[in-house]
C-alpha cells in the first residue's frame, strides 16, 4: 500500500544517543514556532512520554496519548490537549511492557502507520508537525523518518557527537533521501559552554563538517532547566536570556528551510 501524501510540513528531532537534550529542543522549538504565527502539532513518539513535562498544561491528563488510542481505551480527540505557547499536544502516554511490545510490533508491520495517521487528521498546510524520538535506532524513528522533511539531529560539543553523525545519516539515507518531499537532515548543538575549550573546539569542528547542514546553537543556560521546573518554555521564563534567543534563531532557519522560496513569518523578539 503506497503511503499517503502529506501537504503539512513535518519535523523531526533526532538524537542518536540519550542525554543530549533532544526533548527540551523539540519543545522550545515547537513553542518558538507557534511565536512565529505557525500552528504546531506536537507529537511525543518516545515511550519515555517526556514531552508532557514541558508542554502540558495538566501533566494528569496525559496518560491515554497515541498509545491509549492505538489500544483503543480513546479517540485522536481525547489524546490531544492544548499545550503551552498555543501547541497542540499528543503525548505518548502511559504503557506497560507487554503492550509497548504489542505496539513496536503493530507500528513494524505498517510502516505507513504514521503518514496514514497524519493525513487522517487534515491537518491545514501550515500547521507545523512536530515529532520527538526516542534516541537512536528504534520503530518509532522509522515512522518519524519516513514522513520527516526535515531532520534536526540534536548532539552536544563533545568527541562523542563525531561518532555518532554517521549512525543518523544512514537513517536518514534509508528512509528518507529519495522522497520528493524530503529537505534535508541539520544538526542543531545543544548546551554549548563557550568557556569551556573543548567545546569550543568541537562546535568549530562541526562548523566545518557540516557546513549548511548546522542549523543552529543553543548555548548552556541555566535558565533553560529553571524553566522546566516552572513547567514553562524558556522565552516565557527568561525571554531576554542567551538560550531563549537561540531558539528563535534556530526557529527561525527551521521555517527558512522548510519554505525557501517563500518569506517565512518573522518570530516576534520579546
Amino acid at each position: 500500500m503506497a503511503q499517503a501524501l502529506l501537504t503539512m510540513p513535518v519535523v523531526a528531532v533526532i538524537g542518536a544517543k540519550g542525554g543530549v537534550g533532544k526533548t527540551t529542543v523539540a519543545a522550545n522549538l515547537g513553542t518558538s514556532l507557534a511565536d512565529a504565527g505557525r500552528s504546531v502539532l506536537a507529537i511525543d513518539l518516545d515511550p519515555q512520554n517526556a514531552l508532557r513535562f514541558h508542554l502540558a498544561l495538566d501533566r494528569t491528563a496525559c496518560e491515554c496519548g497515541l498509545a491509549g488510542v492505538l489500544a483503543g481505551r480513546a479517540n485522536w480527540a481525547q489524546a490531544m490537549q492544548s499545550g503551552r505557547g498555543g501547541v497542540v499536544l499528543l503525548p505518548f502516554g502511559a504503557i506497560d511492557d507487554e503492550h509497548q511490545i504489542d505496539l513496536e510490533r503493530q507500528l513494524a508491520d505498517h510502516p505507513g502507520w504514521l503518514a496514514d495517521t497524519l493525513a487522517r487528521f487534515r491537518l491545514p498546510p501550515e500547521t507545523v508537525v512536530l515529532l520527538d524520538t526516542p534516541p537512536g535506532p528504534s520503530v518509532y524513528l522509522q515512522q518519524a523518518l519516513r514522513v520527516a522533511q526535515l531532520g534536526v539531529v540534536t548532539v552536544l560539543p563533545d568527541a562523542g557527537s563525531f561518532a555518532t553523525l554517521p549512525l543518523v545519516d544512514r537513517m536518514v539515507d534509508k528512509y528518507c533521501r529519495g522522497r520528493p518531499d524530503f529537505i534535508a537532515s541539520v544538526c542543531l548543538v545543544n548546551q554549548v559552554d563557550a568557556g569551556k575549550r573543548l567545546n569550543r573546539d568541537v562546535l568549530q569542528a562541526l562548523r566545518h563538517e557540516l557546513g549548511d547542514r548546522l542549523l543552529g546553537v543553543v548555548h548552556q543556560d541555566q535558565a533553560v532547566c529553571e524553566a522546566l521546573a516552572s513547567a514553562t518554555d524558556v522565552r516565557r521564563y527568561a525571554p531576554f536570556s542567551q538560550a531563549a534567543d537561540d531558539f528563535v534563531q534556530c526557529a527561525r532557519q527551521v521555517l527558512r528551510r522548510l519554505a525557501p522560496p517563500a518569506h517565512p513569518a518573522e518570530i516576534r523578539r520579546p
